[in-house]
């Protein structure tokens, strides 16, 4: 039986890598995030602390999601509509 722990999005790797398919460029990572047994793969590019960042920011969001705990986005008010007669 699956804990709450097992179902939580965790990193398990990031690691230097080629540029992916139909992109250009140096200081690509490859990481890895499971779920279970479930894994993703993607590919950031950018400095090791920067994409650790964004990597780690993907997996609150992840989450967040996954719980129902996903903050709501702030909504600014329209202008005020007058009233014609």
């Amino acid at each position: 039986m699956s804990t709450q722990k097992d179902l939580q999005f965790e990193l398990v790797s990031i690691d230097e890598s080629k540029a992916p398919a139909c992109s250009e460029g140096d200081n690509w990572f490859c990481y890895r995030i499971a779920q279970g047994s479930n894994m993703i793969v993607g590919y950031r590019r950018g400095s090791l602390r920067t994409v650790k960042r964004d990597v780690k920011e993907i997996i609150v969001g992840l989450n967040e999601r996954r719980s129902g705990k996903r903050k709501q986005p702030v909504t600014k008010p329209g202008p005020k509509k007058t009233a014609k007669n």
